[in-house]
């Protein structure tokens, strides 16, 4: 039965407490993703949602990027951070992507590839890690 859970911190705090949730992939690593642009461009990690998890920013699940080094068959994927669209796209404001790492364990080389896929796009604020 989705769950409708409004705001980030609260599906943030929520994932924390039971991580074990369903994830759908809709975008395996290596696949293309257009983030709103014209052009798609490839994942360097799983791209996905929390489908019985609900944001009301888009009625559809939170999204989730798993970073690079782990996958949606790891145990205990936890919050590290997340990244938000900026003020140049009002129409997506709430509609954050959350990043989980199995036990909330990711390595440098994982921040540096979401950061250097984020950063180039100019409707995201810089990826936030906790």
């Amino acid at each position: 039965m989705p769950e409708i859970i409004p705001t980030l911190k609260e599906i943030v705090t929520y994932i924390g407490n039971i991580p074990d949730q369903e994830i759908n992939l809709d975008n395996p690593k290596g696949s293309y993703k257009g983030f709103g642009h014209k052009k798609k461009i490839p994942l360097p990690f799983d791209y996905g949602e929390y489908p019985n998890l609900i944001n009301p920013a888009d009625n559809l699940g939170w999204d989730i990027i798993i970073v690079p080094s782990s996958s949606k068959n790891d145990k205990q994927l936890i919050p590290v951070g997340h990244v938000q669209y900026n003020a140049s796209r009002p129409d997506k404001k709430g509609n954050d992507k959350i990043i989980i790492a199995p036990e909330g364990q990711y390595t440098f080389r994982d921040k540096e590839i979401i950061n250097d896929f984020f950063d180039p796009l100019d409707r995201f604020k810089p990826v936030k890690w906790y």
